[in-house]
């Protein structure tokens, strides 16, 4: 578990006293690791959820939603009606809002601490405090899942059930350093404090870091731009297919990956065959080069598709914008291909802006439909969706 900017301010008496009587409680259980706890938490809080549909909402619609409540019933919004359906099917058990790590790093880009705040509360409020684990996770999940349900699936979580967890973890796990400590307190002190953090609010995060948050420098994605669009440019005289842009974007993709893959396989394989080869060996490369193909294939079947959702739908949505030759990434892009590679491998509906829409709604990339997730594109729509639904 890794360095995290969420941190809290120093706890209030009550915060110690409950932190100090779950140090208590975990030293009881002292077979239960972290991992294994984290883990427990989240398919708790999955099975908490089910029977709630998941409608996620990208920044556009959460300012919407924001502002519509600031005018307090007075003025017309575009988006009242929408508000008050969706706290009606969140208030009955029947929906919640869930974020990402790309919607959060958003919300904190908001400049004005007072409308950040207001934007965090309401997520609080229609969320439930339930965030999607952040991408890289997400597809380490995802290729772990694949891989083990293949060897012994009577023995595997539903993917589903793996992929949510509370506002506090939305960009990464982490814990406290507690070298000092004997193992048994260690892994205690651990498990309390994940506990204590799970329950942190989103408006409790953005008082502590929101300033700092809403400073940071965008620039590297204004560079990712401007070095994926001179690369099309580079080979769009070679591009004769979507299908070939696709392969090609696919192979660059699951090479990024296919060495998570081997670190699950080496941590699968029994201690009888010995210690995993280094990585700087030619047999993990051998191995690298098993894994790569073998998520290659995996992307051919309808199983492999369902399970790397979240590899896949990013995939095919920049194999799409290189297509379209007369158009360039722009830094907010890989902002609005991971909130769909969230929202529609994960969702039942997404609510985002018309040109992602038109996108993942293409006759010929069918994400919509590939994932059962209705997608809209305006308030609208989006109440429509809900009263239907409901």
């Amino acid at each position: 578990m890794n360095d995290n900017p969420v941190r809290r301010a120093a706890p209030t008496p009550a915060d110690s006293i409950a932190v100090a009587a779950s140090i208590d409680a975990h030293r009881a259980h002292p077979e239960v690791d972290l991992r294994r706890h984290a883990r427990n938490r989240q398919i708790e809080l999955a099975k908490s959820l089910q029977g709630r549909r998941a409608i996620y909402l990208d920044l556009k619609f959460w300012i919407g939603l924001r502002d519509a409540e600031a005018t307090s019933g007075h003025t017309p919004h575009p988006y009242s009606d929408l508000l008050a359906a969706l706290r009606r099917t969140v208030t009955e058990h029947r929906a919640f809002c869930p974020i990402s790590d790309s919607c959060f790093l958003e919300v904190f880009k908001q400049s004005d601490s007072a409308t950040r705040r207001k934007t965090a509360a309401l997520i609080d409020e229609l969320s439930l405090g339930v965030t999607i684990i952040p991408f890289e996770l997400r597809v380490g999940t995802e290729i772990a899942h694949l891989l083990h349900a293949a060897r012994t699936p009577e023995q595997v979580f539903p993917l589903d059930q793996l992929v949510w967890t509370k506002l506090s973890y939305a960009l990464d796990y982490f814990s406290p350093p507690v070298g000092m400590f004997d193992k048994h307190t260690a892994r205690a002190i651990e498990k309390a404090f994940f506990d204590h953090m799970w329950t942190i609010p989103l408006v409790e995060i953005e008082e502590h870091i929101g300033d700092a948050m809403s400073t940071k420098d965008p620039v590297h994605h204004e560079r990712l731009a401007h070095t994926l669009n001179q690369d099309v440019a580079k080979h769009a005289p070679e591009i004769k297919s979507f299908k070939q842009v696709y392969e090609h974007e696919l192979v660059g993709v699951m090479d990024l990956y296919a060495s998570h893959a081997v670190d699950i396989l080496c941590d699968m394989a029994p201690p009888s065959m010995g210690p995993p080869p280094a990585k700087d060996t030619g047999e993990y490369k051998n191995i690298e080069r098993h894994c790569l193909s073998l998520l290659i294939a995996a992307m051919e079947t309808n199983r492999g598709k369902a399970t790397l959702r979240t590899l896949h739908i990013e995939t095919i949505i920049h194999a799409a914008v290189r297509w379209n030759k007369g158009q360039k990434f722009k830094a907010n892009d890989f902002f609005d291909h991971q909130h769909a590679a969230a929202a529609v491998g994960y969702c039942d509906a997404f609510f985002t802006e018309r040109s992602l829409a038109n996108m993942l709604t293409r006759s010929d990339l069918g994400l919509d439909k590939l994932y059962d997730c209705a997608v809209v594109s305006n308030p609208e729509a989006a109440l429509q969706y809900v009263r239907s639904t409901f």
